[in-house]
Order: structure tokens, then C-alpha cells, then sequence
């Protein structure tokens, strides 16, 4: 058990150090300037709207989701996109799609929806490459 946390911990810190490394870097050339950390970062009230009735909508998929799945004892009869990690990727996925439409339209610098996108690409194919190496087999 302690293999398995130390390994955790390293890839878990690894893979923070790589974030911000590749968000370091995407700031510098797209000048960019760094947001508050901890704060919905709203662009405009209806982003605000906007992003909270995506909030709520998820919030209420999750739970029938994981209701669901919970009265399906049997693993193949449960539905994988109901899965609480599958539906909070696809929330971070339309949350900072609707974000960058938003940044796009009505932010000050033009590149901060570029930012948004690089950050959201960058995301989308870490999880996926590790999620179909199964974490380059590092937990097997």
C-alpha cells in the first residue's frame, strides 16, 4: 500500500509540474495574464448564467448518473459515460468551451480564448493518453 501512494504522489506531482510548466509557457507567448486562483474568473454576467446552469446541470447528472449505476450491481450492465470521473471530464469540457466563446467575444486580450483552448486541449489529451495506456502502467 505505502508503493502505491508513493507512486501516486509522484505522479500526481509530476503531472501539477507539468500543468504549470505548459501553463507558464502558453501565457508567456500568448501574453497572457494569470487569473485569480480559486475564483470562477466570470467574464460577464451571462457567462456567470451561463456557467452555472452548466453547473447545476451536471451537478444533477452525476447524481442520477451515479444512481443509476449504483442499482446496477453487475459491472457490465453499468453505463460508462455515467461514470462520476467521465461526467466530470465532460463538465470541465463544456464548461471551458462555453468559457472560451465567452473569451472570445468579450474578453480584452484577443488571446486569452487561446489560452483557454491550449489549457483545455493540454488536458483533454494527458487524460486520454494516460487513461488508454491505463497510466503507462505505472500502477499495475
Amino acid at each position: 500500500m505505502d508503493h502505491f501512494l508513493v507512486k501516486s504522489f509522484l505522479f500526481l506531482s509530476i503531472y501539477a509540474l507539468s500543468i504549470f510548466l505548459f501553463n507558464a509557457g502558453m501565457r508567456k507567448i500568448l501574453n497572457v495574464k494569470r487569473k485569480k486562483r480559486f475564483s470562477y474568473n466570470h467574464v460577464n454576467d451571462h457567462h456567470k448564467k451561463w456557467d452555472w446552469m452548466i453547473r447545476i446541470t451536471f451537478l444533477i447528472l452525476i447524481v442520477i448518473g451515479g444512481i443509476y449505476n449504483a442499482l446496477n450491481l453487475d459491472q457490465e450492465e453499468r453505463v460508462w459515460y455515467l461514470q462520476p470521473y467521465i461526467m466530470v471530464f465532460g463538465f470541465c469540457l463544456v464548461s471551458e468551451t462555453v468559457r472560451a466563446i465567452f473569451e472570445k467575444k468579450h474578453s480584452e486580450n484577443p488571446n486569452d480564448y487561446k489560452f483557454t483552448l491550449s489549457q483545455l486541449a493540454y488536458l483533454s489529451i494527458t487524460l486520454l493518453v494516460f487513461f488508454t495506456t491505463e497510466f503507462f502502467g505505472i500502477f499495475t
